[in-house]
Formats: structure tokens, C-alpha cells, sequence
């Protein structure tokens, strides 16, 4: 007999638990464009309310997926940069990112969303992403206020590489490297 996942000693954390695992679960096998709140609490034996209670929203639990997903592939960027500055940095972790975030199921359905653009302007101005993205590429957002800009817009030239990809491996290098360029211009 299996027991009642929601009754047990620290129930809060093992509900959102169950919840990101089984949401990442269907995004991963059925897109994210067919991901139903009310699919998931089927498969998590709860009710829509509990969803709520437990992870709130769909747009919350998104962002949590993301975020969890997508650790990854930051780990991944920084195994790739470490050790290595400038544009050099720059070029090794939006490279790596750019085939990582191709090669994870579940960050995949995020980028062939029919819902990316509406999505892309919460990604383009998230302060977690854009920190992220930063650090990556070894940026100070922070320092000059014109870096925050540059991420953003390095942020954005990566979504259209992802959303739009060259036909010719050689084509998206140039195009890669026309954005460090303009993110490292000396």
C-alpha cells in the first residue's frame, strides 16, 4: 500500500516536489503547449486548489520548471568557462548554451512553444536570468548600467538563434560570433 503523499511530516515541500517533478515530467513528454493544470493534478491524485496551495499558478510553476530545468545547463555553461575570460567566455558559454538548451528535452518545449513570444519578454527582463546570463558570460550587469542593456540584448539575439536556427552550422558560428562582438567590441 502506497501512503498519502500529502500527509506526511514536511507536506508543503513534498507537495511542490511531486508537483515540479510530475509538471516537468509531462512538459518533457508532451510539449508545453499541451500542459494542462488540471492534467497534472489528475496525475498527481490532488486537486486543482492543491496545485495552487502547494505552487501556485501555472505561471509559478513554469518558472519553476525553468529554473529547475535549466540548472543544468548552467552548470554545464560553467564547467565549459572555467578558467576562461573575455570573449573567449563569451562565445564558449552562448555556444554551450545554445546546444545544451537544444539537447534538454524539457528547456526544448520551452523555445518551440507556440507561446514563446509572450514568454520571451518574461525571460528577456527576469533578474534571475539576466544574472545568470551575466555571470556566464562575464558581465557585470551591475557596474554599468549600459550592461544590463547588453545582456538583454545578448538574451535576445540567443532566443532568435534558438527559435529561428541557421540551416548551416557555419552560419550560426558567424552568427555567434557577430554577438560577441557586439557584446565585447574591443
Amino acid at each position: 500500500m502506497t501512503g498519502d503523499w500529502l500527509v506526511s511530516d514536511d507536506r508543503n515541500d513534498t507537495a511542490r516536489v511531486r508537483l515540479y517533478t510530475l509538471a516537468t515530467e509531462m512538459i518533457g513528454r508532451d510539449g508545453l503547449d499541451r500542459f494542462d493544470l488540471n492534467d497534472l493534478a489528475r496525475r498527481a491524485h490532488c486537486s486543482r486548489a492543491t496545485v495552487y496551495r502547494h505552487v501556485g499558478g501555472k505561471k509559478q510553476l513554469l518558472e519553476a520548471v525553468w529554473a529547475f530545468s535549466s540548472a543544468a545547463v548552467v552548470a554545464e555553461v560553467e564547467a565549459a568557462t572555467a578558467g576562461v575570460a573575455g570573449r573567449e567566455r563569451t562565445s564558449v558559454a552562448i555556444t554551450v548554451a545554445v546546444q545544451a538548451i537544444r539537447s534538454d528535452r524539457v528547456i526544448r518545449q520551452f523555445v518551440e512553444s507556440r507561446q514563446i513570444l509572450a514568454a520571451a519578454d518574461t525571460v528577456i527582463h527576469s533578474p534571475t536570468i539576466i544574472a545568470a546570463a551575466s555571470e556566464l558570460m562575464g558581465l557585470d550587469p551591475g557596474g554599468d548600467p549600459g550592461n544590463a542593456v547588453t545582456v538583454r540584448f545578448a538574451i535576445r539575439a540567443i532566443l532568435s538563434i534558438l527559435t529561428v536556427p541557421a540551416h548551416d552550422p557555419a552560419e550560426e558560428r558567424e552568427l555567434i560570433d557577430i554577438l560577441v562582438h557586439a557584446v565585447h567590441p574591443s
